[in-house]
């Protein structure tokens, strides 16, 4: 039987006075991919951000594990398994790549304690910035940089890694790697929700779906659905890049 690691039910979002999200519900499964998609102005990011206590919601509710995040500051919802990679990396560029995964340690008590054995599991996934571990960020390869932003977001030990963005502004070669990248990730165990402009390689490699239009749930399905469907295909996969 399936469980749900994260329910978003029936939130109202705004900045300042604008609402930005609308009585929006989803879900996320233990062990899935789960993607949000659509236009740029969607709602997406703002719905990570309001998950990592960024930007709390004025009405509804966020669970995980069956508890409430609601009201609960960044640290603290760290601390209970979320990691968020965030759209543009956020690197400190003048670190080095070892220093920066140090940080991503630093808000949760657990992953100080182990943080070497979260330095070892993250070189295991990625070699390469093990190779780079003295070399300041910002000298990395946009490529190598992505990879470092999700290292670092790993070295909390999350059990949910929501990634905005990950393929934004890599090559096209670079964009295959980032999404086999991700699929190792859930075949580790770590679930994963997806932000991402590149629709068609998102419904590929997820296993449900929710369509985010002006800040409202317009369709949600498995992605080999909503690929086949007419109605999806018109409106959205133009924004295929």
């Amino acid at each position: 039987m399936e469980k749900k690691l994260l329910s978003v039910e029936n939130v109202n979002v705004f900045y300042g006075d604008a609402q930005a999200i609308w009585d929006v519900s989803f879900h996320v499964n233990q062990g899935a991919i789960v993607a949000l998609i659509g236009a740029n102005g969607a709602g997406k990011s703002t719905a990570l951000n309001m998950i990592s206590g960024f930007n709390p919601p004025a009405t509804g509710r966020i669970l995980y594990e069956g508890k409430s995040l609601n009201n609960l500051p960044p640290e603290e919802i760290v601390n209970r398994g979320i990691s968020h990679v965030p759209e543009g990396r956020r690197l400190f560029k003048r670190l080095t790549v070892l220093e920066n995964l140090e940080l991503g340690a630093f808000n949760s008590t657990d992953s100080r304690k182990r943080m070497k054995q979260s330095l070892e599991e993250v070189f295991r996934l990625f070699p390469k910035l093990e190779d780079r571990i003295n070399q300041p960020a910002g000298t990395l390869s946009g490529g190598e940089q992505q990879i470092l932003a999700i290292g670092r977001a790993m070295m909390s030990q999350p059990k949910l890694l929501m990634l905005d963005e990950p393929s934004l502004g890599l090559a096209p070669q670079i964009v295959e790697l980032m999404f086999d990248i991700i699929t190792q990730l859930r075949e580790k165990g770590i679930t994963i929700l997806l932000v991402e402009q590149n629709v068609y390689q998102t419904l590929r490699i997820s296993d449900y779906a929710y369509v985010l239009q002006t800040g409202h749930l317009k369709m949600e399905g498995r992605g080999e659905e909503l690929l086949a469907d007419p109605d999806f295909q018109k409106t959205f996969l133009g924004m295929v890049y």
